[in-house]
């Protein structure tokens, strides 16, 4: 029997929280036993009027395996290690900097062939900030179900 549910495997790795002036830093995905992840990064109002210079720019970053089953020194990731966004810079793949990003979920995936995969949510000169939260899908599972 085909089912999504047992394909695949969720970790909330940013517990809903207002961003306002210090970045948040996702919790690490180990992809060891993987072979896909996506990120949903869902924004909810902002309470500041969003533009070029007050915005969220979320980052991804990856790192190899350290040699004791830990993450080691992380880099940003380029177009080439994500699927669904392209011209990042920094390892950005989104910035939050405009009311029509509000209050929707944003989707990247990670193709890139390291360990460990992290997200960073960086408020840039918010004076209130709002709701964010990030979910993290792994899929292609080698061991099904996934725990």
């Amino acid at each position: 029997m085909h089912d999504l549910i047992n394909s695949i495997a969720a970790a909330q790795v940013l517990a809903p929280q207002t961003i306002q002036a210090a970045p948040l830093v996702g919790t690490a995905i180990d992809m060891q036993g993987a072979e896909s992840l996506c990120f949903a990064v869902a924004v909810g109002a902002i309470v500041d009027t969003l533009d070029a210079s007050k915005r969220i720019d979320v980052k991804i970053e990856h790192a190899e395996d350290d040699g004791t089953g830990a993450a080691g020194t992380y880099a940003a990731c380029t177009d080439a290690d994500v699927v669904g966004v392209a011209g990042l810079s920094n390892g950005i793949f989104l910035k939050v900097d405009a009311d029509a990003k509000e209050n929707k979920t944003h989707l990247a995936g990670y193709r890139g062939g390291k360990r460990f995969v992290r997200v960073t949510a960086t408020p840039v000169s918010l004076a209130t900030g709002g709701p964010i939260a990030i979910v993290a899908i792994k899929s292609n599972l080698a061991q099904r179900p996934q725990g």
